[in-house]
């Protein structure tokens, strides 16, 4: 019969908020243990000989050196590898000991029951004991997750005031040190939306505590970023402002100048967009960003003399990173930054993958379009069409990621019937006239070299048509006969109510000049 005999103490946590981490006796006495009965028939013994104020039901034993606490269902011959290193010596006349104290459900319990029914000076007692308990005993924070005690805690700190907020962020804290209390965070959302609201407190040291957790949630997992997004996006809509709104008011100074809190902002802007898996969810965020004047946020603290340089660098960080997203400046290599992929506007629609631009790139765009000048053979404002219809009735729009095009350039194969033929019907047609009339013009008047450079220039209008109608040497007209199998067609925007067509003229092909 194996026996297993040892020193044993209790622990009077029967209260968890007044409870000491000093074992009693302080001169333990030794008790024998069966390794082949099960230790739930034997803890009977062990609680009348230690005399401990703990309910006998409510008991559970717990190992000295490395605080694991055993099945007391199993005996001790199934938890030999729990009990490795418990008999060895310590050395300077220290032993391990079994300790008898209550059960991690049962605290919790009374941790969570207190927090409900307690105000006043014992409710902030209890908050502010809350994460020296989490610190001792860290198989109690599962459980305290798992018996739903977050919620506890932020049904508390919605009632409270700044003090007490301050004592469940620092319970938070300690939570989110250890790996089943971040879990737990990730699994409640209702957690993070709190944080977050907490960033518009007017209490300087609750948002800066709630910004750190904020940051140590994000950098956790790359995972995490999405879900603070859809924690900042549902309250923001619930108060009926726009995402982000907390983190903008902090960066625009409305409640006084902070450089800590101004850092602490920008890092979870920055820690959160390079932590987000796509393009779309990117430009989702910083659009929402710039829709807040955050370009002029920015520079203005870039401007600012004497801004500090921790400040500086974040903003530059958001600066290269849209610039390396937007494609302006392919150089920047930013760290823990990846390479984003192009997200397909539709296969539908017949763009393929186009890339997506920031708000910010497309209003600077359409600023420099409008002040670029315009060339001889533009069409005049209010006259051009940026899109035309083919001769099926198709819409065809300018797909250019600039889409600044002055002009389209389509080859039409023959072998194509839906388009190559109804092309060749229409301009045999539509240029029949003009190349019968051409050609007696010809036969009566010769053109010389001389005289179309002597033409070309009096018309330096007539230049820029022909130097607009001039095909790419790619794109050159291999065979002078119309049935060829592949020809080019070239078409040119012009003022409405002029040419053959009423919209666009389709110049002829057998002469590019025309």
């Amino acid at each position: 019969m194996a026996t297993l005999v040892c020193r044993v103490q209790f622990l009077d946590d029967t209260d968890p908020f007044n409870s000491t981490n000093f074992p009693e006796p302080t001169r333990p006495p030794l008790y024998t243990f069966r390794e082949d009965i099960s230790l739930i028939n034997q803890i009977a013994g062990l609680h009348r000989l230690l005399q401990a104020p703990h309910k006998l039901d409510d008991c559970a034993l717990q190992l000295s050196h490395n605080g694991t606490y055993l099945d007391l269902e199993s005996n001790l011959a199934e938890q030999k590898d729990e009990l490795e290193g418990f008999l060895e010596d310590p050395g300077r006349g220290k032993k391990h000991s079994m300790i008898l104290r209550t059960q991690l459900s049962v605290r919790v319990h009374a941790c969570i029951e207190k927090l409900y029914n307690s105000c006043g000076r014992e409710l902030r007692r209890a908050l502010f004991s809350l994460k020296q308990i989490f610190q001792d005993d860290k198989d109690l924070v599962h459980e305290f997750v798992v018996a739903e005690g977050l919620t506890c805690l932020i049904k508390v700190g919605a009632e409270a005031d700044q003090n007490y907020q301050n004592y469940i962020l620092r319970a938070l804290g300690q939570i989110m040190l250890y790996v089943d209390g971040m879990n737990g965070l990730i699994d409640h959302s209702e957690t993070i939306q709190w944080l977050y609201t907490l960033i518009g407190s007017k209490f300087r040291l609750v948002v800066k505590t709630a910004l750190k957790l904020l940051l140590v949630f994000v950098e956790y997992t790359e995972s995490n970023a999405p879900l603070l997004i859809q924690a900042v996006t549902k309250v923001d809509h619930k108060r009926g402002v726009r995402p982000w709104s907390n983190v903008m008011e902090i960066l625009d100074e409305k409640d006084g100048i902070d450089t800590e809190l101004l850092v602490y902002a920008m890092t979870l802007i920055n820690k959160t967009l390079a932590g987000l898996p796509d393009q779309d969810s990117f430009y989702d965020v910083v659009d929402c960003l710039e829709e807040q004047a955050m370009e002029a946020i920015s520079q203005r603290h870039l401007n600012k003399k004497g801004t500090d340089l921790d400040l500086v660098e974040q903003f530059n960080i958001y600066e290269m990173g849209l610039k390396h997203e937007d494609g302006d400046d392919d150089t920047v290599t930013l760290s823990g930054r990846k390479n984003r992929r192009r997200s397909s506007l539709g296969v539908n629609e017949r763009r393929g993958l186009e890339r997506r631009r920031s708000r910010r790139h497309s209003v600077q765009n359409i600023k420099s379009s409008l002040s670029a000048p315009t060339s001889p053979c533009s069409p005049l404002p209010g006259h051009f069409r940026s899109h035309f219809l083919l001769a099926s009735g198709q819409r065809h729009e300018d797909l250019s990621e600039n889409k600044d095009g002055a002009q389209q350039y389509m080859v039409c194969h023959a072998d194509e019937p839906n388009q190559s033929d109804v092309f060749e019907a229409n301009l045999s047609e539509c240029n029949a006239d003009e190349e019968y009339e051409e050609e007696e013009a010809e036969e009566e008047q010769p053109v010389t070299e001389s005289n179309t450079e002597d033409e070309g220039e009096d018309d330096p209008s007539r230049q820029g048509q022909e130097s607009e109608l001039k095909p790419d040497a790619a794109n050159e007209i291999t065979d002078d006969n119309p049935q060829s199998s592949k020809y080019v067609v070239s078409f040119v925007p012009v003022p409405e109510g002029e040419g053959p067509t009423g919209q666009f003229q389709i110049p002829d092909i057998n002469n590019p000049f025309s």
